[in-house]
């Protein structure tokens, strides 16, 4: 078995967070379902949607039993007539391939071919993801129905596009079934060069005499049976899971790939867990889509920040996005219902979605479904297929993209200030081993909110990235740090750049094993301290630790070290409790015009509230705009020639500004000298002329 069976299609241009999408046009859109429908009530759907200026529909990626309800007998009359109808009409389709819920021949023929959860329970037909992606019959029905439609619809020119599957491990992303567990040996035997031996060695399997005689003999690894397994066994499951899902996908796309239509574009909608979207899967498609419903968040406080950090993470994989699925109202299914959005929300979420890299947005869905899981998924229409308040916002948004979806095109989201994010063995790694500790992701959603919460222009990075324009650059609790990162972060700080390590970082190897060096391993040289002791902080308000920073003190809470610094490098805060009183807590290395800045503690929402002042301060960081409100959020989005000011209120209450930007206003109300007023979820788009030197892009 080879790990890649054939030939990827090489990205464009590498993927960044500064990466711009490749597209001709802004896809403004909907969740198409015309299956669930009859004639008559869908009769009028075409006016209407020009009416509310949709011009793209995704169709038919749960239609499998639809296209092809036998095997190897397809059918696509019902969706030429849909793809015709609307094309005559302006509006242009985004297909589907149908895997996530392939139809009930294909488990009745083969009932091996579904997953199997951690405790032996098989999925069954009724659901949708219930499918093993290791199964050869499924992987066979797979690419056969992509292949199929795609050679039918290669001569449709109203066909621009593709999403592969529906979210996957949306639901279900581990698999112990026979299929699963007979891949997972062919792999590890494939990476492992045939080596058992290898695999033992690189494991650590003399440890609790868990050694191998053949790769046969390996399973998938189970919590709590009965105790904990392997961290190094769990981080290849893991890097499994994502080859395997990589190794679907990248079949249908070569089956799409080979109807020779250059001019589509292939995409994914998701994203969840136990994916590398930043490798091969991501580098394989022409873009990431991002399925994005805020509502998730029910209290609405915490909701933009909880947005704007789903967002930038997004980006952090590729670059810029599309939303293949947008909410469009309330929604939910089994025990869960979100809240109604209020008036102006839907484009309030909308504008936010774009200010933050989002160059398409399409709306789950066009009409809510009277039967199903999700018949309260509630979209643009209601059940009773009457237009109302939603419909109206929708239409207010349809007009104004006509000329602000052009003019975004080609452009980036300004950030200066860089949370790390994207690196799927760092967080999968923790997960293996967490000790009760949040996860990176988890503390760099916590960074991310505070630098969100005070207007600095905060994004998601990986730090192999570009790190060009960031004046500050931290690293949220990562275990695992290749030792190829170094280079270009010490080039990134020595070029005037902050960068901030946070505890427990570097202390393991890209194998998961504990580094026989002292803490923080990799990145000792780089942040010139050792530590000399560290403890997991259970009760952070019993034997507390404080340290002090300048004039600032704190509980520190999760984690503490004791830091030894080395020379050259200062300390900026001491503990000033217990047995570590009076050693660093905090410490600063200076390297070229930049410094590094290590801390020997757990960056919690108590430290950045307590010391991320004296980060910006550090950096001189400034506001995206002076005096903006606590509710107002402002984003910049940027070319060579232009920039684009994203003024969104996301409150229920009317905000009131001191000043904006002068330019030509693109949406929202006018920009005039004097005090410039949103309404309640108010939201607005100036476009400001620049010169080359002011950007991050000339």
């Amino acid at each position: 078995m080879a790990i890649m069976d054939f030939d990827k299609k090489p990205m464009a241009t590498p993927p960044s967070h500064l990466r711009p999408l490749n597209l001709n046009r802004f896809l403004f859109g909907v969740c198409y379902y015309p299956e669930h429908w009859d004639e008559a009530t869908r009769a009028d759907d075409i006016k209407r949607m020009q009416d509310a200026g949709i011009e793209v529909i995704r169709l038919a990626e749960f239609a499998a039993s639809l296209i092809e309800p036998r095997p190897f007998e397809y059918q696509f009359a019902f969706f030429d007539d849909i793809i015709g109808s609307f094309g005559e009409a302006g509006i242009q389709t985004i297909l589907g391939t149908p895997t996530a819920a392939p139809p009930r021949w294909l488990t009745r023929a083969h009932p091996d071919a579904v997953a199997v959860d951690a405790k032996g329970r098989r999925m069954q037909h009724g659901s949708r993801q219930h499918i093993s992606l290791s199964h050869p019959a499924y992987r066979d029905y797979a690419r056969r129905i992509s292949a199929a439609m795609a050679k039918h619809y290669a001569s449709f020119p109203e066909v621009i596009g593709w999403q592969t599957d529906n979210e996957y491990h949306c639901h279900f992303a581990e698999d112990h079934s026979e299929a699963a567990e007979e891949e997972f040996q062919l792999y590890l035997k494939e990476k492992y060069s045939d080596s058992i031996d290898q695999l033992n060695r690189s494991w650590g399997n003399v440890f609790w005499s868990l050694t191998y005689d053949t790769f046969a003999d390996i399973p998938t690894p189970k919590q709590e049976s009965p105790a904990y397994p392997n961290p190094s066994h769990q981080l290849d499951y893991a890097r499994f899971l994502s080859w395997r899902a990589t190794r679907v996908q990248r079949e249908q796309i070569a089956a799409i790939r080979q109807a020779k239509r250059p001019d589509w574009f292939i995409f994914h909608n998701g994203c969840f867990g136990k994916i590398d979207y930043r490798g091969e899967f991501g580098e394989d498609l022409d873009f990431l889509g991002y399925d994005s419903y805020p509502m998730f968040s029910y209290a609405a406080e915490p909701r933009p920040a909880m947005h704007a950090f789903n967002l930038d993470r997004t980006r952090s994989w590729t670059g810029n996005f599309i939303i293949p699925e947008h909410q469009s109202g309330p929604g939910g299914q089994g025990n869960y219902f979100h809240d109604q959005p209020e008036p102006g929300e839907i484009r309030k979420m909308t504008y936010t979605s774009m200010a933050h890299g989002a160059d398409g947005i399409l709306y789950f869905r066009w009409r809510t479904c009277r039967f199903g899981a999700e018949m309260y998924w509630c979209g643009i229409l209601d059940h009773d297929n009457q237009p109302r308040r939603r419909f109206s916002e929708i239409q207010q948004i349809g007009r104004e993209m006509k000329t602000l979806g052009p003019a975004l095109l080609g452009s980036t989201v300004r950030i200066e200030v860089g949370v790390a994010m994207a690196d799927y063995t760092a967080q999968e790694a923790h997960e293996t081993l967490p000790q009760g500790l949040p996860s990176p992701s988890s503390y760099a959603e916590t960074l991310h909110g505070w630098f969100y919460q005070q207007h600095y222009a905060v994004g998601c990075v990986h730090p192999t990235d570009n790190l060009r324009g960031l004046q500050l650059f931290l690293i949220p609790h990562w275990e695992v740090i290749d030792p190829l990162w170094i280079e270009p972060l010490t080039r990134f700080v020595a070029e005037g750049g902050t960068l901030v390590i946070g505890a427990r970082s570097g202390t393991r190897c890209p194998l998961n094993h504990v580094l026989p060096s002292p803490p923080p391993g990799h990145l000792a040289e780089l942040a010139g301290v050792e530590v000399m002791e560290y403890s997991r902080k259970n009760m952070a308000e019993e034997r507390f630790w404080k340290l002090r920073w300048g004039d600032r003190e704190m509980i520190a809470e999760d984690w503490v070290e004791i830091l030894q610094p080395q020379a050259g490098t200062q300390t900026l805060a001491k503990w000033t409790t217990r047995h570590a009183r009076g050693t660093a807590a905090i410490t600063q290395r200076q390297i070229g015009k930049g410094n590094v800045i290590y801390v020997g503690c757990a960056m919690t929402s108590r430290w950045i509230e307590t010391y991320g002042p004296t980060l910006a301060e550090i950096c001189q960081l400034k506001p995206v705009w002076p005096n903006l409100p606590k509710e107002v959020e402002m984003l910049q989005r940027e070319n060579t020639r232009e920039t684009f000011w994203f003024i969104i209120n996301h409150t229920d209450t009317p905000q009131s500004l001191p000043s904006v930007p002068q330019g030509e206003t693109l949406a929202g109300p006018a920009a005039k000298s004097g005090i410039f007023n949103l309404e309640a979820y108010g939201v607005a788009v100036i476009r400001t002329a620049k010169t080359a030197k002011d950007s991050l892009l000339s």
